[in-house]
């Protein structure tokens, strides 16, 4: 006997050793490509559409025709002053133009302002300099004229006057001569001969032996001739002192008289032949240019415009070059006196050019068109003052969010868990283990997900958002049913053997039937046609799947391998029972006594609950929800500043082109208020294309009426003119992903996960009233904490609800929700078939599933609560509001409502099934 008993015990810890390692290497396998899941997610709404939508159909058409299109990255930059603009601005503009990429901003404005100032000034100076190059080119020959007229008059006359002095100069010498050889040979020759001979004999040596100028000798013959009428015809003898010096002095004047009267008049001429004759000839022999010109310049001085004045001088006695230096003078002359009297305009007269649209509240505005919107984004990370904004910007900076809070939420839910597990088991080992199982089977579900992302399945990114605390909740809730149920065996003395047959008859079963209900309610999102959803559902599928396995396969296992020793230190004094029923146990008598006023009480707050969540918006705008990175602050600053460049793109799209449908569409979109352009994107005789935008941002929830206003005109014109009108863009986008799935959700995986719960729970606890009252209690859960979330949030912090917590609230409640009530009911049941009363079953149950329930509710309380840490109030809605949900069900409901509906259903509890007394389980009373 002792030998097949330990032939079965070994038989019985090979196999758990082979479970372990087996469940090891689908780990070892897996787990590697945990981290990549997060590169495989899809944040934007668009791209998780399906392709059968509308706004799918119509992407498609839009990318063939008209191919990617660019769209609007606005930039508000902090600038302060606006003439601040101007410098600040040059910064950003440098680095968008290193991407060569088309922008507009006050910078861009205010250079067309100064190019067309300039334009204009240029224009008014070349027309000025145009009408003076004329007068400028006249001036040159009227003044080259004058001073050639000039120049040669002063020539001729020092040429002259040179002639004159030299004249007489030599008629002086000459004479100076005469006398000397007259009287020399007066005095040799006989007093017979008249005095003309020694006149001409003097006269004629003089001239024979000097070197006279032609123009001289008919002077100097003059005086010759002079002489001889005076005392020619005189003997020699007959001659005196006197008479031949009064001679002499005679001729010689005379002579002097004719050369005077020669070279006078000329000199006269020549001084009167110009008024300025006079005053060049003042200027000397060979006068300088400078002297001359301004001599001419002086002369045209009144006749000159005030402008061309100054230029006068230069002009005068000048080469023609001068003409065209004068002309570039003038221009630069031009030049300062046209932007002197036409101001350069102040750079704030870019912003009052456009109306204030680029600056406004000490933000300049940046437009850019792009088809890489990270790009920009990335250019400007360290930029503190520079704030892109476009919807792909946005839905990158929540992807790197997550990036960041995940691990942080990891680690926070990790360590939250195991201080939980320690409080709650009272020992160290199997807290350390449960977790490390949880760990493992965590990487392993996102190594999944990773692989479901790879073979071409979308996965949203809040799908490993919810796999953590749901592996980390119902991984508690069950590895805690299994401890807490060996630790209950084993103290009561059955050993281990025993204690884990307990556990597959009781507990085991109750962990399948929670994780049927479990999977089969998260699992429903695979009923919805949007793959995405199907994609949800899945995953949380396989992360109850690994969770069952490694709570009811594996920690089993380890529990063989181990024994006692899992309880380390404490062992079997491990337990915190007495921290319920203290609280718990009192709660649940007082139900039992007063159940109807416990209803009464239950159903008040649940009727407010249900009032208060109809009066409060929900919102499917990420923006709304976001921390204020740069992104949300970008937006804040349009909203508030710049709302005309807060807007969103949709495409009207007509097969066949029908041109009187195009019209019509055209001008009645036109008049509607959300309306800011249409335009007409692609026209052929098959198909048109309209681009309209309209005055909300792509992920505004305003978008939804406006795709239902489209879509009505659209069926009007299709009708009238028997055409196809299909609208995309945002607004259809945003009525796809938020309102068809809404209306799939709530008009049929609402139904099929109701019905799910309630066959799966019927048959499970072979009842049909219980699951009604559990899908009762549960209801009163949501509606309670829906409405503590909606007061703190929106009413204390101005956070609208995102559309899909209640979703998420529902399908979680419902499913994870149920176990503590499976736990408990089916505690009951097995209780009642021990004998016991209703009462004494029920409080039986409470008090020994207690510790347990209120240990892994605040377990699971904790894992959704650790997604509080996020920087996404989309995920602190949903941590705070689906763990305050279970403390409520666990900490209320369960020990109050629940066993007070019980207790009023009496036998009815268990209808249409009875339930038998098992006589062999009876424990007999004293």
């Amino acid at each position: 006997m002792r030998y097949r008993h330990w032939c079965f015990n070994a038989h019985r810890v090979a196999l758990s050793i082979v479970i372990v390692l087996a469940w090891i290497m689908l780990i070892v396998a897996l787990i590697p490509y945990a981290p990549s899941a997060f590169k495989i997610l899809v944040y934007s709404d668009s791209k998780v559409l399906p392709h059968w939508t509308e706004a799918s159909l119509a992407s498609n058409i839009v990318n063939r025709y008209l191919g990617n299109q660019a769209g609007l990255v606005v930039i508000p930059v902090y600038v302060g002053n606006v003439n601040n603009s101007r410098y600040v601005l040059s910064a950003i503009d440098s680095e968008l133009r290193s991407l060569n990429l088309t922008y507009y901003d006050l910078n861009n404005v205010y250079d067309k302002i100064i190019n067309h100032y300039y334009n204009i000034t240029n224009e008014t100076v070349k027309e000025y300099l145009s009408n003076y190059t004329s007068i400028i080119q006249k001036i040159y020959t009227n003044e080259s004229s004058l001073c050639s007229e000039l120049y040669n008059i002063s020539n001729e006359y020092y040429s002259t006057f040179n002639n004159y002095t030299s004249t007489v100069r030599e008629f002086s010498g000459f004479f100076t001569l005469f006398v000397k050889g007259f009287f020399t040979n007066l005095s040799t020759m006989d007093y017979s001969y008249s005095v003309w001979q020694v006149i001409n004999e003097t006269g004629q040596a003089l001239l024979n032996n000097g070197n006279y100028s032609s123009w001289l000798k008919p002077y100097l013959i003059y005086f010759i001739k002079s002489l001889n009428d005076s005392v020619g015809n005189l003997p020699i003898y007959g001659l005196n002192i006197s008479l031949i010096k009064w001679a002499l002095s005679t001729s010689y004047h005379l002579t002097l008289v004719k050369i005077n009267n020669t070279y006078v008049p000329i000199l006269r001429n020549l001084s009167e032949s110009n008024p300025l004759a006079l005053p060049m000839i003042a200027l000397g022999p060979n006068p300088p240019r400078t002297l001359t010109a301004r001599l001419v310049a002086s002369w045209f001085i009144n006749s000159t415009p005030p402008l061309l004045k100054p230029y006068l001088i230069q002009l005068a006695c000048a080469n023609e070059s001068q003409v065209n230096t004068t002309v570039n003078e003038l221009n630069y002359s031009l030049s300062f006196i046209v932007l002197s009297i036409y101001r350069k305009p102040a750079y704030s007269y870019a912003n009052n050019i456009t109306n204030g649209s680029l600056y406004s509240g000490g933000y300049a505005l940046v437009i850019v068109n792009s088809t890489n919107d990270m790009e920009i984004n990335n250019l400007f990370t360290n930029y503190d003052y520079v704030y892109p904004f476009s919807t792909s910007i946005v839905l990158s900076q929540l992807s790197e969010i997550i990036e960041k809070d995940v691990p942080m939420i990891d680690e926070v839910s990790g360590v939250s868990v195991l201080l939980m597990l320690l409080f709650v088991l009272g020992t160290l080992v199997a807290p350390i283990i449960i977790l490390m199982i949880l760990i493992l089977s965590y990487g392993a579900v996102l190594g999944v997900v990773y692989f479901l992302g790879k073979m071409g399945l979308t996965v949203y990114y809040l799908t490993v958002y919810m796999i953590s605390p749901i592996v980390f909740g119902i991984g508690v809730d069950y590895s805690l049913l299994i401890i807490g149920r060996y630790l209950e065996e084993r103290r009561r003395g059955f050993d281990t053997p025993q204690a884990l047959g307990a556990i597959r008859r009781f507990t085991i079963p109750t962990i399948f039937t929670s994780g049927s209900v479990v999977a089969a309610g998260l699992g429903s999102f695979i009923a919805s046609n949007y793959q995405y959803i199907q994609v949800i559902g899945l995953s949380y599928i396989i992360t109850v799947a690994f969770i069952i396995l490694a709570t009811t396969v594996v920690l089993p296992s380890l529990i063989i391998l181990m024994n006692d020793r899992i309880l380390w230190p404490m062992g079997l004094k491990s337990s915190t029972r007495e921290l319920s029923t203290s609280v718990i146990i009192k709660l649940t008598r007082f139900s039992l006594r007063r159940p109807w006023l416990i209803i009464a009480i239950a159903l008040v707050p649940t009727a407010f609950s249900m009032l208060f969540i109809i009066e409060n918006p929900v919102t499917s705008d990420p923006l709304l929800l976001m921390p204020n990175i740069k992104s949300v602050y970008a937006y804040r600053v349009l909203v508030h500043y710049f709302p005309n460049y807060v807007e969103s793109t949709q495409y009207i799209i007509l097969e066949p082109n029908n041109v009187e449908a195009l019209q019509s569409l055209k001008s009645i979109i036109s008049s509607l208020n959300f309306t800011r352009s249409v335009n007409l994107a692609y026209n052929s005789s098959s198909i048109a294309i309209l681009k309209v935008t309209t005055s909300y941002n792509a992920l505004s929830d305003r978008l939804i009426p406006v795709y239902v206003k489209l879509t009505s005109l659209a069926n009007q014109v299709a009708n009238e003119y028997g055409i196809r009108v299909i609208i995309g863009g945002d607004a259809a986008n945003k009525y796809y992903f938020v309102k068809v799935f809404e209306n799939q959700f709530y008009y049929k995986i609402t139904i099929l996960i109701i019905a799910l719960n309630i066959l799966l729970l019927s048959l499970a606890l072979r009842s049909i009233v219980v699951p009604l009252r559990l899908l009762a209690t549960v209801m009163m859960s949501i509606s309670w904490s829906l409405a503590v979330s909606q007061l703190i949030f929106y009413k204390l912090l101005g956070v609208e609800t995102y559309w899909l917590l209640p979703i998420i609230l529902f399908a979680l409640l419902t499913s994870v929700g149920t176990d503590y009530d499976i736990f408990i009911v089916t505690r009951v049941r097995e209780e009642i078939t021990k004998g016991k009363s209703d009462l004494e079953a029920i409080l039986t149950a409470v008090e020994n599933t207690g510790p347990i329930v209120t240990g892994a509710a605040l377990v699971l309380a904790i894992a959704f609560m650790s997604l509080m840490v996020s920087q996404l109030y989309i995920l602190r809605e949903i941590g705070f509001t689906v763990g305050l949900s279970v403390l409520i069900d666990a900490f209320l409901i369960r020990p109050a409502v629940m066993p007070a509906i019980m207790v009023l259903a009496g036998k009815y509890n268990w209808w249409p099934s009875k339930i038998r007394v098992n006589q062999s389980a009876v424990v007999p009373t004293q």
